[in-house]
Protein backbone atom coordinates (compact mmCIF):
# COMPACT_ATOMS: atom_id res chain seq x y z
CA UNK A 1 0.00 0.00 0.00
CA UNK A 2 2.85 2.37 0.81
CA UNK A 3 4.31 1.73 -2.64
CA UNK A 4 0.99 2.67 -4.26
CA UNK A 5 0.81 5.92 -2.25
CA UNK A 6 4.36 6.93 -3.21
CA UNK A 7 3.72 6.21 -6.89
CA UNK A 8 0.50 8.19 -6.86
CA UNK A 9 2.02 11.29 -5.24
CA UNK A 10 4.91 11.19 -7.69
CA UNK A 11 2.35 11.11 -10.48
CA UNK A 12 0.54 14.15 -9.00
CA UNK A 13 3.82 16.05 -8.66
CA UNK A 14 4.61 15.35 -12.31
CA UNK A 15 1.20 16.66 -13.45
CA UNK A 16 1.43 19.91 -11.51
CA UNK A 17 5.05 20.47 -12.50
CA UNK A 18 3.86 20.87 -16.09
CA UNK A 19 2.36 24.22 -15.07
CA UNK A 20 5.72 25.69 -14.05
CA UNK A 21 6.61 28.40 -16.56
CA UNK A 22 9.48 27.56 -18.82
CA UNK A 23 10.97 30.98 -18.14
CA UNK A 24 11.78 29.88 -14.59
CA UNK A 25 13.99 27.07 -15.86
CA UNK A 26 15.62 28.66 -18.92
CA UNK A 27 16.86 31.99 -20.28
CA UNK A 28 14.63 34.37 -22.19
CA UNK A 29 13.85 33.48 -25.78
CA UNK A 30 14.96 35.97 -28.45
CA UNK A 31 12.86 39.16 -28.49
CA UNK A 32 10.87 38.11 -25.41
CA UNK A 33 10.98 39.37 -21.85
CA UNK A 34 9.33 38.78 -18.48
CA UNK A 35 8.87 41.64 -16.02
CA UNK A 36 6.43 42.52 -13.23
CA UNK A 37 4.52 39.27 -13.76
CA UNK A 38 3.94 40.11 -17.45
CA UNK A 39 5.24 38.70 -20.70
CA UNK A 40 6.14 40.46 -23.95
CA UNK A 41 6.92 38.90 -27.31
CA UNK A 42 8.07 41.09 -30.22
CA UNK A 43 8.81 38.26 -32.64
CA UNK A 44 5.64 38.97 -34.69
CA UNK A 45 7.30 42.26 -35.74
CA UNK A 46 9.92 40.27 -37.61
CA UNK A 47 9.05 40.94 -41.25
CA UNK A 48 10.34 40.05 -44.69
CA UNK A 49 9.82 43.67 -45.76
CA UNK A 50 11.66 46.38 -43.85
CA UNK A 51 9.96 49.25 -42.04
CA UNK A 52 10.77 52.79 -43.14
CA UNK A 53 10.85 56.17 -41.37
CA UNK A 54 10.71 59.08 -43.76
CA UNK A 55 13.04 61.98 -42.94
CA UNK A 56 13.37 65.43 -44.48
CA UNK A 57 14.07 65.41 -48.17
CA UNK A 58 14.83 62.04 -49.70
CA UNK A 59 16.53 60.59 -46.64
CA UNK A 60 14.95 57.74 -44.69
CA UNK A 61 15.67 55.21 -41.98
CA UNK A 62 15.20 51.55 -42.87
CA UNK A 63 14.96 49.00 -40.04
CA UNK A 64 13.55 45.68 -39.01
CA UNK A 65 12.83 44.01 -35.68
CA UNK A 66 14.50 40.93 -34.18
CA UNK A 67 16.45 40.32 -37.39
CA UNK A 68 18.70 42.00 -39.91
CA UNK A 69 17.32 44.25 -42.61
CA UNK A 70 16.13 42.66 -45.83
CA UNK A 71 17.18 45.64 -47.99
CA UNK A 72 20.60 45.87 -49.59
CA UNK A 73 23.03 48.31 -48.04
CA UNK A 74 25.64 50.55 -49.65
CA UNK A 75 29.07 50.90 -47.99
CA UNK A 76 27.88 50.84 -44.35
CA UNK A 77 31.49 50.41 -43.08
CA UNK A 78 30.72 47.63 -40.58
CA UNK A 79 32.27 44.21 -40.08
CA UNK A 80 29.03 42.25 -40.54
CA UNK A 81 26.65 43.90 -42.99
CA UNK A 82 24.20 40.98 -42.66
CA UNK A 83 23.74 41.86 -38.97
CA UNK A 84 22.63 45.45 -39.55
CA UNK A 85 19.33 46.04 -37.70
CA UNK A 86 18.70 49.41 -39.36
CA UNK A 87 20.43 52.07 -41.42
CA UNK A 88 20.02 55.66 -42.58
CA UNK A 89 20.26 56.51 -46.26
CA UNK A 90 22.82 59.26 -46.79
CA UNK A 91 24.51 61.02 -49.66
CA UNK A 92 27.87 59.27 -49.18
CA UNK A 93 26.65 55.81 -48.20
CA UNK A 94 24.37 54.06 -45.76
CA UNK A 95 24.91 54.66 -42.05
CA UNK A 96 24.21 51.68 -39.75
CA UNK A 97 22.26 52.71 -36.64
CA UNK A 98 23.16 49.48 -34.83
CA UNK A 99 23.56 45.73 -35.04
CA UNK A 100 20.86 43.16 -34.40
CA UNK A 101 19.95 42.71 -30.74
CA UNK A 102 17.26 40.32 -29.49
CA UNK A 103 17.61 41.14 -25.79
CA UNK A 104 14.84 43.32 -24.38
CA UNK A 105 14.48 45.34 -21.21
CA UNK A 106 11.31 46.80 -19.72
CA UNK A 107 11.01 50.48 -18.75
CA UNK A 108 7.66 51.78 -17.49
CA UNK A 109 5.91 48.64 -18.76
CA UNK A 110 7.30 49.20 -22.25
CA UNK A 111 9.85 46.90 -23.94
CA UNK A 112 13.03 48.67 -24.94
CA UNK A 113 15.60 47.49 -27.48
CA UNK A 114 19.07 49.00 -27.75
CA UNK A 115 21.13 48.73 -30.94
CA UNK A 116 24.86 49.45 -30.82
CA UNK A 117 28.03 48.90 -32.89
CA UNK A 118 26.79 50.73 -35.95
CA UNK A 119 28.82 52.68 -38.49
CA UNK A 120 31.58 55.04 -37.33
CA UNK A 121 30.13 58.42 -36.37
CA UNK A 122 31.08 61.41 -38.56
CA UNK A 123 33.76 63.38 -36.73
CA UNK A 124 33.12 61.19 -33.68
CA UNK A 125 36.45 59.49 -33.22
CA UNK A 126 35.85 55.95 -31.91
CA UNK A 127 32.09 56.46 -31.47
CA UNK A 128 29.75 54.31 -33.51
CA UNK A 129 26.12 54.58 -34.44
CA UNK A 130 23.51 53.49 -31.91
CA UNK A 131 19.77 53.64 -31.46
CA UNK A 132 17.19 53.05 -28.76
CA UNK A 133 13.74 51.78 -29.70
CA UNK A 134 10.86 52.03 -27.25
CA UNK A 135 7.88 49.83 -28.10
CA UNK A 136 4.54 51.25 -26.95
CA UNK A 137 1.34 49.24 -26.62
CA UNK A 138 -1.06 50.73 -29.18
CA UNK A 139 -3.68 49.08 -31.36
CA UNK A 140 -3.41 51.81 -33.99
CA UNK A 141 -0.26 50.21 -35.46
CA UNK A 142 1.38 53.52 -36.37
CA UNK A 143 4.73 51.83 -36.68
CA UNK A 144 8.16 53.30 -35.89
CA UNK A 145 8.60 57.06 -35.49
CA UNK A 146 11.83 59.00 -35.05
CA UNK A 147 11.64 61.06 -31.85
CA UNK A 148 15.14 62.57 -31.79
CA UNK A 149 18.61 62.23 -33.32
CA UNK A 150 21.92 63.49 -31.98
CA UNK A 151 23.65 65.54 -33.12
CA UNK A 152 20.92 67.24 -35.16
CA UNK A 153 21.03 66.84 -38.89
CA UNK A 154 20.28 63.88 -41.11
CA UNK A 155 23.87 63.71 -42.45
CA UNK A 156 25.74 64.02 -39.16
CA UNK A 157 23.53 62.33 -36.54
CA UNK A 158 24.97 59.34 -34.69
CA UNK A 159 22.38 58.38 -32.04
CA UNK A 160 18.71 57.80 -32.73
CA UNK A 161 15.66 57.60 -30.45
CA UNK A 162 12.66 55.81 -31.93
CA UNK A 163 9.14 55.07 -30.65
CA UNK A 164 7.33 52.10 -32.15
CA UNK A 165 3.60 51.91 -31.51
CA UNK A 166 2.21 48.44 -32.09
CA UNK A 167 -0.23 45.97 -30.59
CA UNK A 168 2.62 43.48 -30.21
CA UNK A 169 4.11 45.71 -27.50
CA UNK A 170 1.15 44.84 -25.25
CA UNK A 171 1.63 42.14 -22.60
CA UNK A 172 0.43 38.77 -23.80
CA UNK A 173 0.14 35.20 -22.61
CA UNK A 174 3.21 33.05 -22.86
CA UNK A 175 3.06 30.33 -25.55
CA UNK A 176 2.59 26.95 -23.98
CA UNK A 177 1.21 28.38 -20.73
CA UNK A 178 -1.98 26.81 -19.47
CA UNK A 179 -5.20 28.75 -19.27
CA UNK A 180 -7.99 28.53 -16.73
CA UNK A 181 -9.79 25.61 -18.36
CA UNK A 182 -6.57 23.67 -18.77
CA UNK A 183 -5.80 24.05 -15.07
CA UNK A 184 -9.38 23.10 -14.19
CA UNK A 185 -9.14 20.02 -16.39
CA UNK A 186 -5.87 19.08 -14.69
CA UNK A 187 -7.45 19.36 -11.23
CA UNK A 188 -10.40 17.20 -12.31
CA UNK A 189 -8.03 14.67 -13.85
CA UNK A 190 -5.94 14.48 -10.68
CA UNK A 191 -9.04 14.06 -8.51
CA UNK A 192 -10.29 11.31 -10.81
CA UNK A 193 -6.90 9.62 -10.62
CA UNK A 194 -7.01 9.85 -6.83
CA UNK A 195 -10.45 8.26 -6.78
CA UNK A 196 -9.44 5.55 -9.26
CA UNK A 197 -6.25 4.50 -7.46
CA UNK A 198 -7.90 4.73 -4.07
CA UNK A 199 -10.65 2.44 -5.32
CA UNK A 200 -8.07 -0.06 -6.53
CA UNK A 201 -6.28 -0.01 -3.18
CA UNK A 202 -9.58 -0.38 -1.33
CA UNK A 203 -10.64 -3.37 -3.43
CA UNK A 204 -7.21 -4.99 -3.17
CA UNK A 205 -6.38 -4.53 0.49
CA UNK A 206 -9.80 -4.27 2.16
CA UNK A 207 -12.08 -6.41 0.02
CA UNK A 208 -9.23 -8.80 -0.93
CA UNK A 209 -10.22 -8.76 -4.60
CA UNK A 210 -7.87 -9.90 -7.33
CA UNK A 211 -7.60 -9.64 -11.10
CA UNK A 212 -9.99 -7.35 -12.95
CA UNK A 213 -12.22 -7.21 -9.88
CA UNK A 214 -9.89 -4.65 -8.31
CA UNK A 215 -10.99 -2.08 -10.92
CA UNK A 216 -13.56 0.13 -9.15
CA UNK A 217 -17.11 0.23 -10.44
CA UNK A 218 -18.30 3.79 -10.29
CA UNK A 219 -21.41 4.42 -8.25
CA UNK A 220 -22.51 6.61 -5.38
CA UNK A 221 -22.04 3.76 -2.93
CA UNK A 222 -18.51 3.02 -4.15
CA UNK A 223 -17.66 6.70 -3.95
CA UNK A 224 -18.85 6.79 -0.35
CA UNK A 225 -16.81 3.69 0.48
CA UNK A 226 -13.72 5.19 -1.12
CA UNK A 227 -14.11 8.41 0.84
CA UNK A 228 -14.48 6.44 4.08
CA UNK A 229 -11.41 4.41 3.19
CA UNK A 230 -9.37 7.55 2.53
CA UNK A 231 -10.59 9.02 5.80
CA UNK A 232 -9.49 5.91 7.68
CA UNK A 233 -6.08 6.03 5.98
CA UNK A 234 -5.61 9.68 6.92
CA UNK A 235 -6.62 9.00 10.52
CA UNK A 236 -4.27 6.02 10.73
CA UNK A 237 -1.36 7.98 9.29
CA UNK A 238 -2.05 10.91 11.59
CA UNK A 239 -2.24 8.66 14.65
CA UNK A 240 1.01 6.96 13.70
CA UNK A 241 2.72 10.30 13.12
CA UNK A 242 1.56 11.77 16.43
CA UNK A 243 2.52 8.56 18.27
CA UNK A 244 6.02 8.72 16.76
CA UNK A 245 6.27 12.40 17.75
CA UNK A 246 5.27 11.75 21.35
CA UNK A 247 7.58 8.75 21.60
CA UNK A 248 10.55 10.69 20.25
CA UNK A 249 9.90 13.64 22.57
CA UNK A 250 9.50 11.45 25.68
CA UNK A 251 5.88 12.42 26.36
CA UNK A 252 3.70 9.69 27.85
CA UNK A 253 0.69 8.86 25.70
CA UNK A 254 -1.26 6.77 28.20
CA UNK A 255 -4.93 7.50 28.55
CA UNK A 256 -7.54 7.62 31.24
CA UNK A 257 -9.13 4.25 31.80
CA UNK A 258 -8.17 1.41 29.52
CA UNK A 259 -7.64 3.29 26.22
CA UNK A 260 -4.41 3.52 24.25
CA UNK A 261 -3.77 7.29 23.94
CA UNK A 262 -3.52 10.25 26.27
CA UNK A 263 -2.45 9.85 29.95
CA UNK A 264 -2.88 6.83 32.20
CA UNK A 265 -0.28 7.23 34.89
CA UNK A 266 -2.54 6.64 37.94
CA UNK A 267 -2.93 2.91 37.48
CA UNK A 268 -1.35 0.15 35.45
CA UNK A 269 -3.94 -2.61 35.91
CA UNK A 270 -7.62 -3.18 36.61
CA UNK A 271 -6.84 -4.46 40.14
CA UNK A 272 -4.91 -1.31 41.03
CA UNK A 273 -7.73 0.85 39.64
CA UNK A 274 -10.27 -1.00 41.78
CA UNK A 275 -8.02 -0.74 44.83
CA UNK A 276 -7.52 3.00 44.40
CA UNK A 277 -11.20 3.71 43.78
CA UNK A 278 -12.20 1.45 46.69
CA UNK A 279 -10.09 3.31 49.27
CA UNK A 280 -7.74 1.83 51.91
CA UNK A 281 -7.97 -1.85 52.97
CA UNK A 282 -11.00 -2.56 55.20
CA UNK A 283 -12.72 0.66 54.17
CA UNK A 284 -15.54 -1.04 52.31
CA UNK A 285 -15.83 -3.78 55.02
CA UNK A 286 -16.36 -1.17 57.72
CA UNK A 287 -19.02 0.48 55.63
CA UNK A 288 -20.82 -2.84 55.15
CA UNK A 289 -20.70 -3.56 58.91
CA UNK A 290 -22.16 -0.16 59.64
CA UNK A 291 -24.93 -0.74 57.09
CA UNK A 292 -25.67 -4.23 58.46
CA UNK A 293 -25.92 -3.00 62.11
CA UNK A 294 -27.11 0.59 61.90
CA UNK A 295 -27.30 2.55 65.13
CA UNK A 296 -24.95 0.17 67.03
CA UNK A 297 -23.58 2.02 70.10
CA UNK A 298 -25.98 4.91 69.57
CA UNK A 299 -29.30 3.41 70.76
CA UNK A 300 -30.43 5.49 73.71
CA UNK A 301 -32.46 2.52 75.12
CA UNK A 302 -29.39 0.32 75.35
CA UNK A 303 -27.34 3.04 77.02
CA UNK A 304 -30.02 3.85 79.70
CA UNK A 305 -30.81 0.25 80.85
CA UNK A 306 -28.28 -1.02 83.47
CA UNK A 307 -27.30 -4.69 83.75
CA UNK A 308 -29.15 -7.05 86.12
CA UNK A 309 -28.14 -6.56 89.81
CA UNK A 310 -26.99 -2.97 89.26
CA UNK A 311 -29.00 0.15 89.96
CA UNK A 312 -29.03 3.26 87.85
CA UNK A 313 -26.17 4.80 89.80
CA UNK A 314 -23.92 1.80 89.22
CA UNK A 315 -24.15 0.30 92.75
CA UNK A 316 -24.37 -3.54 92.87
CA UNK A 317 -27.32 -4.75 94.87
CA UNK A 318 -27.27 -8.29 96.32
Amino acid sequence: MLHFMKSFWLFCFFIFSLQIPVSLCAEEDPCTVHANGKYWDLNPLRASTDYKIQLEGKNEIVLNACRGVASETWTPRVDKPEAIAGFSRRDHGDFSIGAVNTTLTVVDDCPVMSLINGSPCPNGGDLRGSSFIRFICDSSEKGPLLVAQLPPGDQSSCSFFIEWRTKYACPTSEPGSWGFFAVLFTIIFVLFGLYFFSGIMYNYFVLQLRGFDVIPRYSLESLRDTIDFLKDCVIALWSRATSSFHSSSGISHRSWGNGGGGYRGLSSSREESTSILGGPPGFLDEDEDEEAAPGLGHNPQVESTPPQGMDSSGVIRL
